[in-house]
């Protein structure tokens, strides 16, 4: 035995490939189980209508303009449709993990040459398994990690071209990116770009770049993707609602629900709030309270990099108090690059701190691998096929992995890294099923599906102002194959009709001159709608 714990000592190689190993495991499987939720079917009916209608440049939601973010994510959601043929689940999810791992494999290049082989690998890694990352967004359909791996592109060519003096490389590659992040969230692009431009150029004393043809060039290059952009948009729609509505959308500085008292505590909320969302790796932030490690690491010209580019932008979402993790994630792999910096570091400064998180990833690697064990006992789930089998595989290597973290103290983030995966691989095989069972989501999807396909081929509206969401307008258009408008008139012709009760009193529909073919719940209050053919 202790020839393999030599083995595994002295050649991380064999850690990295179980982790390869369970990586599949961990970001594919049952991806496409659940109902799409949060604002997946927002951005998943904005492109079934841009489908359906042939227009890719005006976004609508029901047929009416949708304002919130230009089209670029919908775009990229459509080529995945395209090129597989469907557009379930799983498609829709599909370009964040894909998005996830060319944000990691990006990270692990751009941190090697400061951090070396392996310590670019476990980056890349905790970027993967902080919490927030590991445990929701990355199974899930949103514009977020997609923006975050543009956003984050910019900041390694800004980095890498500025290093070696390709000034108009720089500018024309970062303002491109920018511009492609336009296209996804509106605002924010501007704002990542300029800030990281200004304080980077100005730590180099090269602010008068930004006066040079070069810079002017790139500048060129935002202006013409947008130009083009909005050019080909004023064909369809005017731009009188874009500007302000993306103003809107990127304004956080107030919670709109929120006062002054919760906006001054928001600030002292955040950073532990923060703290939490991308642990566990944010406990090597106590690192930096050790003047030898933060002298040391400090030297490298990356981190200076990461430091100020992560300190200039998340001011703003510091000072903000409508603000969501998710915002951030262009910004936290930078940070793991100071941190993995300084552990990388802390192996040849040894300080009580550093004991003191050897014993804490110790102390989660053994919490994260008896969590597993709820899997057993667990009623939703104690019955589950295959789970007297694969939780006690999964108990097997995160125990050893966290009896290994206590031996070989040297590798212990990368034995974290395998429990996390472990209990993600629980998570997958056994939560979600649990959780599709007892949540009333798949009940509202089959309910929508169901009158999709009842009027396929045939006229169908909302009815006045019935309550409709996002999610019962992707499901029903993407059976019906067709884009569901809101109506205001009764038509004389024979047509389907979605409608809650009061509609019904309101439009003074005698029970005498409809058929009712289905009524169905939507998750928007739990509403009960009727699906109604009239005249009968």
């Amino acid at each position: 035995m202790s020839k393999y714990l030599n083995r595994i000592k002295n050649n991380p190689n064999y850690l990295f490939g179980i982790i390869i190993l369970m990586l599949p495991f961990v970001l594919f499987l049952n991806l496409g189980l659940m109902p799409l939720i949060s604002d997946e079917p927002t951005r998943a009916i904005v492109t079934q209508e841009m489908i359906i209608s042939g227009n890719y440049i005006t976004p609508t939601i029901n047929g009416e303009f949708y304002y919130n973010k230009p089209p670029m994510f919908n775009w990229i959601l459509a080529g995945f449709i395209q090129l597989s043929g469907r557009q379930n689940e799983f498609i829709h999810r599909l370009p964040t993990v894909i998005s996830l791992i060319l944000m990691g494999v990006i990270l692990y290049f751009f941190s090697r040459k400061s951090l070396g082989r392996n310590y670019g690998i476990i980056t890349a890694l905790m970027w993967i398994t902080s919490a927030r990352i590991l445990f929701w967004d990355s199974f899930q359909g949103l514009i977020d990690i997609t923006y975050a791996l543009v956003t984050f592109a910019s900041f390694v060519a800004l980095f890498q071209y500025s290093q070696h003096k390709k000034w108009l490389l720089m500018f024309v590659i970062t303002w491109g990116l920018t511009a492609v992040g336009y296209l996804m969230k509106g605002l924010p692009s501007l704002a990542f770009q300029g800030f990281s431009m200004l304080v980077w150029l100005a730590y180099e004393k090269n602010l008068r770049k930004l006066f040079s043809w070069q810079h002017l060039a790139g500048i060129s290059v935002f202006l013409l993707f947008i130009g083009v952009y909005y050019y080909n948009y004023l064909q369809t729609n005017s731009l009188q609602d874009v500007f302000a509505t993306l103003l809107d959308q990127s304004n956080r500085i107030k919670d709109k629900d929120g006062t002054f008292l919760s906006w001054v505590s928001h600030l002292f909320v955040f950073p532990f709030e923060m703290i939490y969302e991308f642990a566990p790796w944010t406990l090597l932030l106590l690192l930096l309270f050790v003047k030898k490690i933060r002298d040391l690491i400090f030297r490298d010209k990356l981190i200076i990099f990461s430091m100020l580019i992560f300190l200039a932008n998340i001011f703003i979402y510091w000072v903000s108090a409508d603000i969501r993790p998710r915002y951030l994630f262009m910004l936290f792999p930078l940070l793991f690059i100071i941190l993995a910096k300084a552990y990388q570091s802390s192996q040849d400064i040894k300080s009580g701190i550093s004991n003191f998180l050897n014993i804490a990833f110790s102390v989660l690697a053994f919490a994260g691998t008896f969590s597993l064990l709820v899997y057993l006992f667990w009623n939703e789930t104690k019955q589950a096929t295959g789970v007297w089998i694969i939780i006690p595989f999964l108990f097997i290597i995160s125990l050893v992995a966290a009896i290994l973290s206590i031996k070989q103290k040297k590798h212990n983030l990368l034995f974290l890294i395998i429990v996390l995966l472990a209990v993600r691989i629980g998570f997958n095989t056994f939560n979600l099923p649990a959780r599709y069972n007892s949540y009333p989501d798949a009940d509202y999807r089959e309910g929508e599906i169901i009158t999709g396909r009842i009027i396929k081929g045939n006229e169908a509206y909302i009815l006045g102002n019935t309550p409709f969401n996002h999610d019962a307008s992707f499901y029903i258009s993407r059976e019906s194959g067709q884009i569901i408008k809101r109506t205001w008139e009764i038509s004389e012709n024979e047509t389907y009709y979605i409608t809650d009760e009061q509609n019904l009193s309101n439009f003074a529909i005698n029970p005498g001159t409809y058929q009712l073919v289905h009524n169905f719940s939507i998750k928007l209050y739990e509403t009960q709608l009727y699906l109604i053919k009239m005249p009968l």
